[in-house]
């Protein structure tokens, strides 16, 4: 994408401050608007129920997400409109020219490169707040250069461990490190104890603080629905009878995790206190309602039913099969399923076929690992596994079996292998598609 490596010539915190002064980006304003959001999943829905609740307060709100599905725009929104394609040409111009100019053994990586765009446009269009999702980690990632005052951590599972750190405890001192120092961090209820105790440790190093997303607060009557998740919010003062119905358009437990967080946060940033804003906040809690977020166990397509999720961790999947399962029939269901050769293989496949009793593996053309390294896990668990060669093979064959035989078809294992079969359904070519 853009003839840039995924990653640059090492870290590239330079790069971006040198952008920032020859390009005079108002730092002071930036720092003001900004929110970071961190964690290992569920950095994208948070954003964008953060986003949602904060229009709801009456905002504009701008939002940097990755990666994207099917076009790069995806990543960068004002409110629901993506930047438009002249803004972005413009904008991606005047970075490629810092870019070349950048001497030899100075590479600029992709996402630093989509970083700065999102910076210029946000800088031209002057939202009222600005939602920023880290790239990995965030000690050394560019979005901790918009010294954001307020941030979220989602979740913590071992992941890019030769970039963050061997343990979960030092991943996530990584991803705090994008807070600027004496900010406030939000940890969601998926954080452990133990680990926030040692997070909030941590964090007041730096003269930042932490606080539980539901801290004086309660969730309870969680339930899933192919339409989303509902459940009841509260205060844990407060008597019941004054606890709030919530619907999302996302289904599960993570995301209901997801969501409080969001809300949390956006009210920190906001300085808003409930007791005294009680119409402001309960405008907010609806604004939940209305966030989505694409290839989120997303159903894409009817007659047959297609369902798409792009988790790619074991907890991911595990909650993701939980959640479908809570709405679907498991011997109604057909999975197409592949996954990245640099993820934990064994270790995702062994959930899915645990879950489920019909299988098409495959590959997809991005980063798919073999069929073969987890084939024998799923067979272990099932005689009925076939094995595709591509994704637009699988798409077909699922397609066709689900038509006969009234299933519905899910596909799981990562975003390359979602966002492939969604557009391979779709008649579309998935080799066409361009990721970062």
């Amino acid at each position: 994408m853009f003839g840039l490596p995924k990653f640059g010539d090492g870290i590239g915190l330079h790069r971006i401050e040198r952008f920032f002064q020859a390009h005079r980006i108002d730092r002071a304003a930036l720092a003001r608007r900004s929110i970071a959001v961190t964690g290992t999943n569920g950095k994208g829905s948070t954003a964008r129920f953060m986003t949602s609740a904060i229009e709801a307060a009456g905002m504009r709100v701008g939002c940097f997400t990755s990666p994207h599905l099917f076009d790069v725009s995806e990543r960068f929104t004002i409110g629901d409109t993506p930047i438009p394609q002249d803004a972005f040409d413009r904008h991606a111009a005047t970075v490629h020219a810092f870019a070349d100019a950048l001497p030899q053994g100075d590479r600029m990586g992709g996402f630093e490169f989509l970083f700065l765009l999102a910076v210029l446009w946000f800088q031209e269009e002057k939202p009222d707040a600005i939602v920023w999702e880290a790239g990995i980690g965030g000690r050394y990632d560019p979005v901790r250069t918009v010294r954001a005052s307020v941030s979220v951590l989602t979740s913590i599972e071992l992941e890019h461990t030769e970039l963050l750190g061997a343990t979960e405890e030092l991943i996530a001192y990584d991803k705090v490190d994008a807070l600027a120092p004496g900010g406030c961090v939000v940890l969601s209820p998926s954080i452990p104890e133990a680990l926030a105790l040692r997070i909030a440790a941590y964090a007041s190093l730096s003269g930042k603080a932490t606080l539980p997303a539901l801290a004086s607060r309660r969730i309870s009557a969680v339930t899933n629905t192919h339409k989303g998740a509902r459940f009841t919010y509260g205060f844990a003062q407060v008597a019941p009878e004054a606890d709030q119905s919530v619907r999302l358009k996302l289904a599960g437990q993570h995301q209901v995790y997801n969501a409080v967080t969001a809300l949390r946060a956006a009210e920190v940033w906001l300085g808003l206190k409930p007791e005294e804003n009680a119409e402001r906040h309960f405008a907010m809690l609806a604004g939940l309602g209305r966030a989505r977020w694409p290839g989120r166990l997303e159903k894409v397509s009817t007659t047959p039913d297609l369902w798409i999720d792009v988790g790619h961790t074991p907890r991911a999947l595990d909650a993701v099969t939980r959640t479908f399962l809570d709405f679907s029939q498991r011997d109604e269901t057909l999975v197409i399923f592949g996954v990245s050769a640099s993820k934990e293989v064994q270790g995702i496949a062994e959930i899915v076929a645990s879950r489920f009793s019909r299988f098409i593996l495959t590959r997809a053309h991005k980063s798919g690992a073999d069929p073969a390294v987890f084939e024998s896990i799923f067979r272990k668990q099932s005689a009925d596994v076939v094995i595709s060669p591509d994704t637009a093979t699988a798409a077909r064959s699922a397609r066709e079996r689900a038509t006969r035989d009234g299933l519905t078809v899910l596909a799981l294992g990562g975003l390359f292998l979602a966002a492939e079969i969604q557009r391979a359904w779709q008649g579309g070519d998935p080799q066409e598609l361009e990721f970062f």
